[in-house]
């Protein structure tokens, strides 16, 4: 599912295909409050397939939603198997919609 392609920063980025989307995480050792469901991805990018530019990025997490968790199922989905595969702990999206509304406050 994913490959492995180095340090980045003070974690390690890997790239990997869900679903048949385009997965970018950067991925610390330990949780933290700014990770996905409070977890280990810090960053996470998804596109529609492995040539598409960030302008055709379909959800970008970078301790933070840009623009809000993903609406979309499919998009849910992907970020829902990509949490599991490295955190083995499931998305509350009601979660996620809450820290993204306090942060623009």
């Amino acid at each position: 599912m994913f490959t492995e392609k180095g340090n980045w920063f003070m974690g390690k980025r890997y790239v990997g295909e869900v679903d048949g989307f385009y997965v970018e995480a950067q991925v610390f050792g330990e949780p933290s409050m700014y990770g996905i469901a409070e977890g280990r991805i810090s960053r996470l990018q998804v596109y529609p397939d492995r040539s598409a530019g960030f302008g055709r990025c379909l959800a970008n997490y970078d301790r933070g939603w840009d623009g809000g968790p993903p609406k979309d199922r499919r998009i849910r989905s992907v970020v829902e198997k990509t949490v599991r595969h490295f955190d083995g702990k499931n998305v509350d999206w009601s979660f996620e919609e809450r820290r993204y509304q306090d942060s623009r406050d």
